[in-house]
Order: structure tokens, then C-alpha cells, then sequence
């Protein structure tokens, strides 16, 4: 390669780079939208940053007991879980997971329903050791990972299917009620007693396990958080119950943030690259989650592969060859991301990790890739990652602001849980989130900042659920809207 075409491709990598970059002022500024936008979502219906009240008003500390069901539908599996609470902050999880035929995806809702049902009598008939333990009647916490208008702990109502469903007489219908009925049909003491979303159930596996939470975060195939927010912010909800709870957890959909993208006219949100117009256009739904598509599992990787695909275009890049594998929407899978990021070896030896990803994965020629291609693949890598992480650092600084936690003094630790492959896999991640709270928050409410792992907010998430709706309902916050 010429001497002339290698300062080119440097050229256009420092270009990259500073497309991609977003320093302290950048950082800021999308703290203030952000800021903006949970004010107004907490204020109004149909927002594309929902600010969803998920009618749970309290969080565990760990010292809780008990037996609690988990249910989980939301793709090809159903999973039944039991988690029993030690209270001393462990549990102990049993679970059986029961494929749903796509006959009852698309059939009458009734008959998912009591497939359902049984799968739930399979489970407790299989387990009684470990889930029933005598007693008369069981808890269970339902994450339903469809969408739906939720009305109180224990309603709501579907309003579409996603994901391959389409049970044509379910919408409309509240999904406890119907679950409540088959369950009933068959004389299985179980009662459905909370509706969950999983972002809600990170937050509450994380309180159980570190003794109390105030944000938790999936940052996975796709990104959203949730958090406890002052009950009197909460505009648009009139509470009805027994008496008004202080405090309550908003889901967020974050992954909404900016969608309008009427401020990135006005230098204050989402800063578009041509690489991620290309992701979103050529997406299943363009112009919708434009900020996940930056930092989630889904599409990191593709952000990746719209970079290689510019520099081959122009010459720059394996010698202007691409392949099959290349050429494929989302053929560069984020897990190649991590793998590339963690590889250390030479750029030119055959046992380099980026380069049998390059060659043995994605179908390059072995003589077109050069060790000036690994490098700036390896590259490309880390400054689409880098982004994604400090992007993925501002729904938490903007949360810690909007509700004055970084205002309160006495060094009280702010616990954050998180959860999914993309903070648990990809290399710096955690490290660069960190780096870009502090910029944001500033080192002394940073360092107040204890980011934890919340694992399985749909399984043990949802039992605790059941479990503080329990609570409410015994101390006679019944509430609804």
C-alpha cells in the first residue's frame, strides 16, 4: 500500500474519531435534554420517553423471606421460576423453561393462556420441594415483555403484540386478569399478584442483593432504566388507593431518549453520524430508538460494519475488497466487537483474534488484510464502543440531577444495578461509563456511584415484585389509575 494512501486511511480514522467523539460540554448537554425529557414524559401520556409508573412504591433491603414465582413470556420460551428469599440478601432460584408452539402464539388468547397455566401446574408438581412449601396459595410476579397500558401493580391492558404473537383477540384485554382466569380454570392455587417490567426487576434484584438500589439499567440487546422517583414528580398520575405513597418506580424507556430529534437542530441532543443514519435507515423501524441503536447489543456491531463498508468504498480498507459476510446487514455481530477489543496479540499474526474474525468469520481474503486493516479495524472498534459507554453514562448522570441526589450530602452511596451482555462483555465498557460520570457529576458524586451487576430482572426481578406487592397490599397501599 502506498505511502500517500496510508496517511489517508489515518486521515479518515482521525475523522472517524472525531465524529464519533463527545467531549465534557457534549456530555452535558445531553444531561440537560434528557432532563427535559423525563420532565416532560413524567407530565404526559404517549411520550417517546414513556416515564412509565410501574405502581411498585418501595424497594427490598435483603432481609426479606418468603417463596415467590416468577413467569416469564416474551419470545420462543415460557420460564417458570421459584426463587425462595433467604434474607440475608441470597436466594435460592429453581426454574423450567416450555417452548410455545406458534400455533398459540397466533391462536385464541384462552388457549396460551391455559398452556400457560399448566406449564405453571408442570412446574409446581416437578419442584413441590422447592417452590410450594406447603403453602396455601403462592405469589407470582408476571414479566410480560410486551407492550401494554398498565394501570396498577396488578392490571394491564395489551395494546399490540411484538416478536412473533399475534393472538388477534388479546388486545385490549388485561393479561392478569386472563392469566388470573386460566390459572383459576384449573384450581392452581397461584396468584398472579404483580405485572413486571424487567428494567424494574433489575432495580429490585439489585436492592435484594446490595441492600437497597436507586437506579437500575439494562444495557443489553436493547438499553432502558428505571429508577425511584419523588411520587409528587409524577404529574400525570392520579393516584387512587388507601393512602399515597412517597416514592415510586418510573420505568423510563430511555431507549426513546431524543427520538423527535427536534433539539439535534439546535446543537442540544443526539449528535447523528452519516454511519448511524445508515444503521437507522436501514433498520425495521427507521427513526425509532435512534439513541439505543447507538449503544445497544443490537446494533453496535453494525454501527461497526457501516464504518468498514464507507472505508472499502473508498479505497481505504482491505485494499477496497469486502465479502459476503461483510456485505450482510448485521454480519458483524457485537460479539465480534468484544472479541476484537479484547484481542492483544500482533497485528500480523495468524493467531490474532480480529484477523480470524476478519478472514474465518466474515470471508476475507487472507492477502487483502493487512496489519494496517487489523489495526484500524481494532480501532473502529473501540471508538464506536467508547461512544456507546459514555453515551450509556448519561440516562444515570441525568437521573442522579433530576432528582437531586447529587445534591444531598452525607457521602450516601447511590446504587445502581446493571444488567445485560453489552456492560458485562464488551472490554472498558464499565471503565469508560465511570470516566464519563465523573465529567458529568464531578469526582465527589461520581465516587458516590457503586455500579453492581442486577442479573435476571425478568426471573428473580419479578418475584421480588410479587413480593413487594405483597408488601403494599398488606399495608394497604392498593393503588390505581
Amino acid at each position: 500500500m502506498p505511502a500517500a494512501v496510508k496517511r489517508t486511511l489515518e486521515q479518515a480514522l482521525s475523522g472517524i474519531e472525531g465524529e464519533f467523539s463527545l467531549d465534557t460540554s457534549a456530555l452535558n448537554a445531553l444531561v440537560g435534554r434528557f432532563h427535559e425529557l423525563m420532565d416532560y414524559g413524567l407530565a404526559n401520556t404517549g411520550a417517546d420517553m414513556a416515564m412509565i409508573p410501574s405502581f411498585v412504591t418501595g424497594v427490598p433491603d435483603g432481609s426479606e423471606t418468603g417463596t415467590y414465582l416468577a413467569l416469564d413470556l416474551g419470545g420462543t420460551n415460557l420460564r417458570v421460576c421459584a426463587v425462595k428469599l433467604n434474607g440475608d440478601g441470597t436466594f435460592k432460584m429453581t426454574q423450567e423453561k416450555y417452548k410455545v408452539s406458534d400455533t398459540l402464539k397466533q391462536g385464541p388468547i384462552a388457549h396460551l393462556m391455559d398452556y400457560i397455566a399448566s406449564s405453571v401446574d408442570t412446574f409446581l408438581t416437578d419442584n413441590a420441594a422447592s417452590s410450594a412449601e406447603g403453602l396455601d396459595e403462592l405469589n407470582m410476579g408476571f414479566t410480560f415483555s410486551f407492550p401494554v397500558e398498565q394501570t396498577a401493580i396488578d392490571r394491564g391492558q395489551l395494546i399490540k403484540w411484538t416478536k412473533g404473537f399475534n393472538c388477534p383477540d388479546a388486545p385490549g384485554k388485561d393479561v392478569i386478569q386472563l392469566l388470573q382466569a386460566a390459572l383459576d380454570r384449573k384450581h392452581i392455587k397461584v396468584k398472579v399478584n404483580a405485572l413486571v417490567n424487567d428494567t424494574v426487576g433489575a432495580l429490585l434484584a439489585h436492592a435484594y442483593q446490595s441492600g437497597g438500589a436507586f437506579i437500575g439499567a439494562i444495557y443489553g440487546t436493547g438499553t432502558n432504566g428505571a429508577y425511584v422517583a419523588d411520587i409528587d414528580d409524577v404529574k400525570k398520575l392520579t393516584i387512587h388507593g388507601d393512602s399515597k405513597p412517597s416514592h415510586m418506580l418510573i420505568n423510563t424507556e430511555w431507549g426513546g431518549f431524543d427520538d423527535d430529534a427536534q433539539s439535534r437542530h439546535e446543537g442540544a441532543g443526539l449528535w447523528v453520524t452519516s454511519y448511524d443514519n445508515y444503521v437507522d435507515r436501514t433498520a425495521i423501524r427507521p427513526r425509532h430508538h435512534c439513541f439505543e441503536k447507538m449503544i445497544s447489543g443490537m446494533y453496535l456491531g453494525e454501527v461497526c460494519r457501516a464504518v468498514m463498508i464507507s472505508l472499502i468504498d473508498r479505497l481505504l480498507l482491505f485494499g477496497g475488497y469486502s465479502s459476503t459476510g461483510m456485505n450482510t446487514q448485521y454480519g458483524f455481530d457485537t460479539a465480534y466487537v468484544s472479541a476484537v477489543l479484547a484481542d492483544k496479540d500482533d497485528t500480523a499474526s495468524k493467531e490474532s483474534a480480529t484477523r480470524k474474525i476478519l478472514v474465518g468469520t466474515m470471508g476475507l481474503k487472507e492477502e487483502v488484510v493487512s496489519a494496517k486493516d487489523v489495526e484500524a479495524v481494532r480501532r473502529i472498534c473501540s471508538i464506536v464502543a467508547i461512544r456507546a459507554a459514555r453515551l450509556s453514562a448519561v440516562p444515570i448522570a441525568a437521573t442522579i440531577r433530576h432528582t437531586g441526589e447529587d445534591k444531598k450530602q452525607g457521602g450516601k452511596e447511590i446504587k445502581v444495578g446493571v444488567d445485560g451482555s453489552v456492560v458485562e462483555f464488551l472490554p472498558g465498557f464499565k471503565e469508560e461509563m465511570s470516566a464519563g460520570l465523573v465529567e458529568m457529576l464531578g469526582k465527589e458524586t461520581a465516587g458516590r456511584i457503586q455500579l453492581g451487576y442486577a442479573r435476571d430482572g425478568s426471573g428473580v426481578g419479578a418475584a421480588l415484585c410479587s413480593l413487594m406487592a405483597f408488601k403494599q397490599q398488606q399495608a394497604g397501599h392498593v393503588l390505581t389509575s
